[in-house]
Parts: C-alpha cells; sequence; structure tokens
C-alpha cells in the first residue's frame, strides 16, 4: 500500500462556538498504563475534525473527562470509568463549545465545554446540564482540587 504524505495540513478547523460534535474515535493511551483518555470528534456540520486529550494525571483535565463522561454516558460522581470501554464513546454526538487558540502560528480547536447529548435519531439536543454543573469559578475547581 502506498500513502500519499501530505505536509501541506489542508484540513478544515472546527469553528469556534456552540458546535454538534460526534466521536468518531476514542482510547486510553498508551495501552499498557493508560495516561490520557483521547478522543477524535467531526463537528457532524462539515466534518472538520479536532482531538481533545484528557490526562489522567491533572486533576482539572480528570474533572473535564469527569463532566464529559456525565454528559455522554449519564455517569455520575464517584463512578468508575474503565478505559477498556473507551470505545462505548464513539458515535456519540455532543453539543460542546469550542474555542481557538494560538500557538507556534498554529490555531487549535479546542473544546472548552461540553454543553449536552445530542440524540442521534432526531438530532435534538438533550436537556442541557445546569450551569454551575458544567462550569466552575476558579475557587470551585480549587476546592476541588483540595
Amino acid at each position: 500500500m502506498r500513502i500519499k504524505v501530505n505536509l501541506q495540513g489542508n484540513f478544515a478547523i472546527v469553528k469556534e462556538g456552540e458546535r454538534v460534535l460526534e466521536i468518531t474515535d476514542a482510547k486510553a493511551v498508551p495501552s499498557g498504563k493508560p495516561e490520557k483518555l483521547v478522543l477524535n470528534m467531526k463537528d457532524v456540520e462539515d466534518g472538520a475534525t479536532l482531538i481533545n486529550n484528557y490526562n489522567f494525571n491533572n486533576n482539572i483535565s480528570l474533572w473535564a473527562m469527569g463532566m464529559m463522561l456525565n454528559t455522554a454516558l449519564g455517569m455520575e460522581d464517584g463512578a468508575e470509568f474503565d478505559t477498556k470501554n473507551a470505545k462505548d464513546l464513539i458515535g456519540i454526538k455532543l453539543l460542546c463549545e469550542v474555542e481557538h487558540s494560538e500557538y507556534n502560528e498554529k490555531t487549535y480547536a479546542n473544546v472548552k465545554k461540553v454543553l449536552s447529548r445530542v440524540d442521534d435519531e432526531t438530532g435534538v439536543v438533550s436537556e442541557p446540564v445546569t450551569e454551575t454543573e458544567t462550569t466552575g469559578t476558579r475557587s470551585d475547581i480549587n476546592s476541588f482540587l483540595e
């Protein structure tokens, strides 16, 4: 098999704002002793993609992953997510707030917040999680980490 090398990076970046993103791949890496959950996500409107990482060694990242799992799978506080079941996330559509950031003269799309789950068949956004459940002030996050 021959694969054409693409050094131009001709791909579309996910637009800023509220976007419906479908999880197209989910895996815990590395496979032996996972350090992060990696989600490949695709904008259902225009097909633009992004990769979202949740680092298991960072408490804020773990909190954000917990909020995503609560919205995507209905997991409650204190529930355990088995990284072997990461593939269960594939196909789930989430309404997300996407923001752009600049680094080394490149623009990156990042999921700022997961707002709600989108019904696969109807495209209807589920009942949104309350604002206080999806975001927190710096003091809220710091008290969580204590």
